[in-house]
């Protein structure tokens, strides 16, 4: 079985513990008070600075309404009074219930519908959606975060007093995030208090976030893996997170990891994908003080990190996790890369590899990565689907649907979800390693494959490609299948490669290669 040991104190957590305590009240007991703790392009907060402005907010919402167990449904971009609102929460032991700004009203009214919030954060620019829900009589307020405004109003609300946080169990419900909706609606993903420190000290070696670093990420706090690894976990560290407020696009994000001195940043293959294939921006890029880059939402293949290192040099990280826990598996300091693999498991994570018959895989076989359920960091269940969460479950396993092998040095090669791999010629083949491939053409910027229905094949190998710059459309797709004669074998060839101009990505900005199979 695999090696579970957690290091000395390493995930422990005492019966009463809050996430707002361990960011805040903590660092300042060590002596982090005077540092910064957020930054946005026209102000800053040290940790003390923070701590005032969520005690005040955080009396405002008693005012209010807002108790312990209240849901609060926070729709922003990564504002100030955003971050202030979720620890806020966290101090009254509500639960912070976060919702990506790109979705519909009617996505909108299903989280809170099944959330059972009845206030809601958001900013002016995105309010409209947010006060229709109000009139149908999903919603009983609505407060905008800009500074001044509302925010200012809920403040005043509480008065001068000295707040008292709500002391809360490390079972307590937290903070929920709702997964993309790929098989039905989507679930809301509950999680206690207990998460930051479980989740939290892994992350903090994988990383080793340190008190002079400064972390940004373009993705928005709503997405597990940026609200792990550029919020909570940073500022868990003690380090100083800066808050990117604008539509992601690489000019800006430069300018921004220029401006901050920034020493971490955190995003999506995409991104890095679109910097390489972009020759103008790249000198900007070398121009940052970066100290390393994380990768995450989905596998950055060993052809990108390749082209990334022999162009930049500046270390990128590919982790790997699930919204129902967060990071399980990553690379970073502590470990060499092995390109395309994800890295190796996180101290005392309780995973592995099985079969259909729950056994655990040999080394170098593929499995199916499941988590143990006795793990402190996974979550509490879907809330208000308690079949969901059953079915997810294969006897003490929670089951990811995620494919990998395991190799000698301890390191997980991931072969993408279950569902996305798919039988050609009588061979199991994985997306990933034909996208991977594929991307080894100097031409290609994006690719994505599948299995489409082929009464021969069983499934015929299908890519779709985005082109950097200009190509002959019509004689790139035999040139493409000759290029990849040399690297894969016969039976995993592209029968057809279709060029466009896109590929379909969610929010967050991962290849839905479901949209191609249609």
């Amino acid at each position: 079985m695999s090696n579970w040991t957690a290091r000395p104190g390493h995930r422990v957590f005492l019966p009463k513990t809050n996430i707002a305590y361990e960011i805040l009240d903590r660092n300042i007991e060590k002596g982090a008070g005077e540092r910064r703790a957020i930054v946005w392009d026209s102000g800053s907060w040290t940790y003390n600075q923070l701590r005032e402005e969520v005690d005040a907010f955080a009396r405002g919402l008693q005012q209010l309404g807002v108790r312990k167990d209240s849901k609060i449904l926070i729709r922003s971009r990564n504002s100030p009074g955003s971050c202030v609102a979720v620890l806020a929460a966290y101090r009254l032991g509500a639960v912070a219930v976060w919702a990506n700004s790109l979705l519909t009203e009617d996505d909108l009214a299903y989280i809170a519908e099944n959330s059972e919030a009845r206030i809601a954060i958001t900013t002016s620019d995105l309010a409209d959606v947010v006060e229709n829900l109000k009139a149908r009589g999903l919603l009983d307020r609505v407060v905008t975060v800009d500074q001044g405004a509302g925010y200012d109003e809920v403040k005043a609300l509480g008065g001068a007093s000295k707040f008292e946080f709500e002391e809360t169990s490390a079972e307590d419900p937290a903070f929920m995030l709702y997964s993309s909706g790929t098989t039905g609606r989507p679930k809301g993903i509950l999680h206690a208090h207990r998460w930051i420190v479980t989740v939290g000290d892994p992350a903090l070696i994988q990383m080793e976030y340190q008190p002079d670093d400064v972390i940004l990420t373009p993705g928005e706090f709503s997405f597990m893996g940026t609200f792990g690894h550029a919020f909570s976990f940073p500022l868990y560290a003690g380090s100083t997170i800066v808050l990117y407020t604008e539509r992601a696009a690489a000019e800006t994000i430069i300018s921004a990891l220029d401006k901050h001195c920034v020493t971490i940043f955190v995003s999506v293959p995409t991104f890095y994908r679109m910097l390489l294939a972009s020759p103008q921006m790249q000198k900007s890029f070398k121009a940052t003080k970066l100290r390393f880059a994380i990768s995450t939402g989905e596998s950055l293949g060993a052809a990108i990190y390749e082209k990334w290192m022999a162009e930049y040099g500046t270390p990128l990280y590919d982790i790997y996790g699930v919204s129902e826990v967060e990071v399980l598996i990553g690379n970073g300091p502590a470990n060499p890369v092995k390109p395309g693999s994800i890295g190796k498991k996180l101290v005392g994570m309780k995973i592995a590899l099985m079969n259909d018959r729950l056994e655990e895989v040999p080394v170098g076989e593929p499995g199916v990565l499941m988590i143990h359920r006795s793990d402190p960091g996974l979550f509490l269940g879907y809330y208000r689907q308690p079949e969901r969460w059953k079915n997810q479950h294969r006897g003490e396993w929670y089951y990811t649907g995620d494919v990998m092998r395991l190799d000698e040095d301890g390191y997980y090669w991931g072969a993408g979800r279950e569902d996305d791999l798919f039988k050609s010629r009588g061979y199991f083949l994985s997306p990933q390693e034909i996208e991977d491939a594929i991307l080894k053409h100097p031409a290609v910027a994006e690719a994505a494959v599948v299995g489409l229905p082929d009464e021969a094949l069983g499934s015929k190998v299908a890519a779709f490609v985005v082109l950097r710059g200009v190509a002959d459309e019509g004689k790139f797709e035999q040139e493409l299948i000759e290029f990849l004669r040399s690297i894969l074998a016969p039976f995993k060839l592209p029968k057809s490669v279709k060029i466009v101009d896109a590929l379909p990505k969610n929010p967050v900005g991962k290849i839905l290669r479901r949209a191609l199979r249609g």
